[in-house]
């Protein structure tokens, strides 16, 4: 019996040594928690992952060795105890940070371009529909031009604008899949944004890279840990800003003023509307977020549900998106094949509704009613009798239309579901080489319906008929109903080799890539007179059977797709963390281009010195690392117009033949195709270095750029005898050159309270070089819709330039006079922007405010241009009009008739906007099943400072940004809104 006692005795003992529970926490050096860590015990191997707190708990004996890992930190290793608190080290400038470069990854220590990065908690302070929304500011040399038009998407531009024609839009990769957008994505669902910026990054993806490369990595599963967590916030939106127009009594003042009669309008008018007030009211914005997570060794899996909803501050604007996705990771026969699953479901719901109600609601007389008293839609009638607004009027003193109206009759549905993913395997054929197949597709189905009630909106326009007065012979309404489809994917496959020998460090990958993109089918089909139903649209039961011409009834088309495959390869060098080489090739085959120019190559080479690693470098007390980097490389763009390289045949041209000159009908090629022509061709050279100073608190980045576009297309106006219509060629060049600069400070007062300050500055020349052809004339843009243009493509001029008359002063009746010749005014691209950052932590609290300003810029008040007579003026303007007595006047004497484009709408585009100002709180951990609970709110685009007139000084234009359509033109644009939420994060 007692030997027994003694064994148990004995075993016990035994298991306290061994099988004992250690906990502690993991915390960065401004003692901060370090989510995510990863805890290994070196005797038994059992390996565990630090909560959203930085809490751990691993089964170790007293004094067993456990390894203590976080990307960006050193490696510590300490001995086992109870309660014990790790604070881990950054290395030099992050060194180990992991940055996705293309087909691969590097230690952020490795490279040699100009690449940034944006993690997960940057990318989530701002509630957004889209991530990209949400980081402007976070990046050097990204100008990212917001728009809050609920479902749409913001334009990003790397380091300048450099192509006319061709496609202007980065390419996106999520996970190695291609993409052109982030908008069927949560921004809850990524972990980080790495954007490569320079040639030498851009070039492995040889014609796709030419507009810069925003690589989403997204979140993945923990091994060894079930996670589950909520993130959410709800909001509310509204103006940020609101112009302030004529009241009735001004603007019957103004207008009296113009017609140079006191009677024309009675001053004492029954009406007085606010037409911003009568077509806005408070948006509202909600998103819910959960995530499930968990794994093993070998198996990983993740699952994540999303619901953001938004109404938009235009009357009747909605926006919703559902987001499923799941990532897997599996790892099989013996770990050296893995196995990688990402699958995304994005359904979206959209009501929108037409942004041109905000310049009806900007010109529409306050003295027009929103309805007159017997119900009847208000419109602008005049009584000659009285001089008031009455709906038996018989003058029509202008022709805006009813705001209120128009967004009340008007009925846009659009439904979407994307799919989009990819599957991977990676097989470890060595120790030193790996093999990587990765497909990804996208998968996107969309169908909506437009409803036009004809008559109704024919008896809003005309208050006194009657629904008999309508003409028997028009529709009573239109229904258009679209479909759409498209499918484009990508395949991958490469092998990567890495070895190190002693100092050297050799990393090789070579493969190939092949994708099709543009395979799309749409389908609309318009009936006329169809029942009226909420919830039910059929084409079917249209009563109005009228023969038609098939072209206005039913449009189907078929897109041809366009495939690119290409070969590439890329060899680096690294020689005692001291000496970096990286040399990249791509040859592609692109088959937009007729066969004699559709294959490609593009090159890249860089190189970097880490001089702080160099032996006579360490007694530097001040300067803890620098890295000298430069590189060049080229990369190519293919994302022209199809129909650029492609015959085609305009239809509806008359010929005459024989004796009698009968008329036949016929076609003709409206413009000739250049047999030669080949890609926009984007070459680059950047120089730059990376810091970190003053024990690391201090870190920095600067970059010096030239990047020049050559063989631009454009249109060239040739003799009509050759081409009736313009010829488009390979023959300009644009040039982009500037500098960025990127620093951060870590501070701390004590263990409980850290700060962090941190900022960029980004410089850009942009300038149509030179253009090889006496041919190229007049390529002119930015129509304002009446009548008259805002741009125009200039030599020795940046792209999106105003070419306007300028106003040299008034005549005697108080009219402005003009320039004989119209003058280039500057352009809307800015020629800086910047970004200033603070951050606050203090013990639970976290505190934070980000800033981003623009500069250089201008724009074109088209809403206030847009002018045929009697509309509405801003309140401003009759502060300060000509007048006999006051011949310095700011605004002209008043007028009714349509303005030419000129200087006296060009403003300063200039702005300063606090971003974001949250406050946090996090309470202590008071339910052990519960990790973490935050509670946060937020302030979005609460103040800007600006001197544009209008309701935003960002303007996104038509066309993704097209720099001969309307972006830098306030016209038909939805304002930047101001939005208030709150949120919370649960994590279990």
């Amino acid at each position: 019996m007692k030997k027994l006692i003694l064994f148990l005795f004995i075993f016990s003992g035994f298991q306290f040594v061994v099988g004992q529970s250690i906990s502690g926490q993991v915390l960065d050096e401004n003692g901060l928690p370090l989510p995510g860590a990863t805890v290994t015990n070196t005797v038994s191997q059992v390996i565990v992952a630090a909560d959203l707190d930085g809490n751990f708990s691993i089964t170790a004996a007293d004094n067993d060795k456990l390894s203590f890992t976080f990307v960006g930190y050193k490696t510590s290793t300490q001995a086992a105890k109870n309660g014990m608190k790790v604070s881990m080290q950054l290395s030099s400038t992050e060194l180990e940070q992991v940055v996705v470069v293309g087909f691969g990854t590097k230690k952020a220590g490795a490279i040699t371009g100009s690449v940034a990065q944006i993690k997960a908690s940057e990318i989530t302070k701002t509630p957004a529909q889209s991530a990209i929304q949400a980081i402007q500011g976070k990046a050097a040399g990204v100008n990212i031009v917001t728009n809050d038009e609920p479902g749409a998407n913001p334009t990003v531009i790397i380091r300048g604008l450099g192509t006319v024609l061709g496609g202007r839009t980065p390419l996106y990769i999520i996970d190695g899949l291609e993409a052109t957008s982030l908008n069927g994505i949560a921004p809850g669902d990524i972990e980080n944004i790495d954007i490569l910026k320079d040639a030498s990054s851009l070039a492995i993806y040889g014609q796709k890279g030419a507009n810069g490369i925003i690589v989403v990595n997204t979140k993945k599963a923990k091994k060894n840990k079930l996670q589950v967590s909520y993130d959410g916030f709800v909001g509310r939106k509204f103006i940020q800003r609101e112009v302030e127009m004529a009241d009735a009594y001004r603007y019957v003042y103004y207008n009296n003023t113009a017609l140079g009669s006191s009677t024309y309008f009675n001053f004492d008018q029954p009406y007085n509307t606010n037409w911003l007030d009568e077509i806005t009211d408070t948006g509202e914005t909600t998103s819910h977020q959960l995530s499930i997570s968990g794994g093993s060794e070998n198996v990983n899996m993740q699952f994540t549900a999303t619901n953001y909803k938004e109404k938009g501050i235009l009357n009747g604007t909605q926006f919703e998106r559902t987001n499923l996705s799941s990532r897997n990771q599996f790892k099989i026969l013996d770990g050296k094949v893995t196995i990688k699953q990402n699958l995304n479901l994005a359904i979206t719901n959209n009501s929108p509704k037409p942004l041109s109600a905000f310049t009806n609601a900007y010109k529409q007389a306050p003295i027009v009613p929103v309805r007159f008293e017997n119900g009847r839609w208000g419109v602008p009638l005049r009584d000659p009798a009285t001089g008031q607004v009455a709906i038996n009027g018989s003058d029509r003193f202008n022709n805006v239309g009813n705001p209120a109206a128009q967004l009340f009759y008007y009925n846009e549905q659009n439904k979407n579901l994307a799919v989009f993913g990819n599957i991977s395997a990676e097989l470890q054929i060595t120790k030193d080489i790996k093999f990587t197949s990765n497909f990804g597709s996208t998968f996107n189905w969309a169908k909506g319906f437009t409803y036009t009630p004809s008559r109704d909106i024919w008896l809003s326009e005309n208050p006194t008929q009657e629904i008999a007065d309508y003409p028997a012979s028009n529709p009573i309404n239109t229904l258009q109903q679209r479909r759409y489809d498209d499918y484009n994917w990508n395949w991958d496959n490469f092998i990567s080799y890495s070895k190190t020998i002693d100092k050297h460090t050799i990393n090789a990958t070579i493969g190939m890539n092949r994708s099709t993109t543009n395979n799309a089918e749409s389908l609309s089909a318009t009936r006329w007179n169809v029942p009226e139903q909420s919830n039910y649209w059929s084409l079917d039961l249209s009563d109005y059977n009228t023969e038609q011409p098939p072209g206005q009834v039913v449009q189907n088309r078929v897109e041809t797709p366009v495939v690119s495959l290409a070969y590439f390869a890329r060899a680096d060098y690294e020689f005692d963390n001291k000496y970096l080489f990286s040399a990249t090739v791509r040859r592609e085959g692109n088959s937009r281009f007729q066969e004699s120019n559709r294959w490609g190559v593009f090159p890249a080479v860089s190189a970097g010195w880490v001089l702080s690693n160099e032996a006579f470098f360490k007694q530097n007390k001040i300067l803890q690392y620098i890295k000298i980097r430069g590189g060049y490389g080229e990369v190519g763009n293919a994302n022209a117009l199809t129909a650029l390289n492609i015959p085609l045949f305009a239809a509806n041209y008359n010929y005459s033949f024989g004796p009698d000159a009968n008329i036949f009908p016929g076609n003709v090629q409206p413009y000739q195709i250049d047999p030669n022509l080949t890609w926009e061709t984007m070459s680059e050279i950047d120089f730059g270095f990376d810091f970190r100073m003053f024990e690391n608190r201090l870190s920095g980045t600067v970059d010096f750029y030239r990047r020049q576009n050559e063989n631009v297309l454009l249109p060239v106006t040739l003799p009509s005898v050759i081409s009736p219509d313009r010829v488009t060629l390979n023959t300009g060049t644009v040039l982009n050159q500037g500098a960025e600069i990127s620093l951060k400070w870590d501070g701390k007062f004590n263990d409980e309270f850290s700060y962090t300050v941190s900022g960029n500055l980004s410089l850009n020349k942009n300038e149509l070089q030179k253009v090889n052809n006496s041919f190229f004339s007049d390529l002119i843009g930015g129509s304002i819709d009446n009548g008259q243009w805002t741009k125009q493509v200039l030599v020795g001029e940046p792209l999106g330039s105003f070419y306007v008359f300028d106003v040299t002063g008034f005549n005697g009746d108080g009219e402005f006079t003009y320039s004989d010749e119209r003058v280039a005014a500057g352009s809307y691209i800015p020629t800086h922007t910047y970004a200033l950052s603070f951050a606050l932590n203090y013990k639970n609290f976290d505190f934070s405010v980000d800033t981003y300003g623009v500069g250089g810029n201008k724009l074109y008040n088209g809403k206030k241009a847009q002018r045929f007579g009697g509309e509405n003026v801003e309140s401003a303007v009759l502060d300060d009009f000509w007048l006999p007595g006051d011949p310095n006047a700011t605004n002209p004497r008043p007028f009714n008739n349509v303005p030419r484009s000129s200087t006296y709408y060009i403003e300063d585009g200039a702005f300063f906007r606090i971003n974001n100002i949250t406050l946090g709180y996090t309470f202590p951990k008071f339910f052990e099943k519960v990790s973490r609970v935050r509670v946060y709110a937020t302030a979005v685009n609460p103040f800007v400072f600006t001197k544009f007139t209008g309701y935003s000084p960002e303007l996104v234009g038509n066309n993704g940004g097209d720099p001969l359509g309307t972006a830098g033109i306030e016209l038909n644009a939805y304002p930047t809104n101001r939005t208030f939420a709150i949120g919370l994060n649960v994590s279990l």
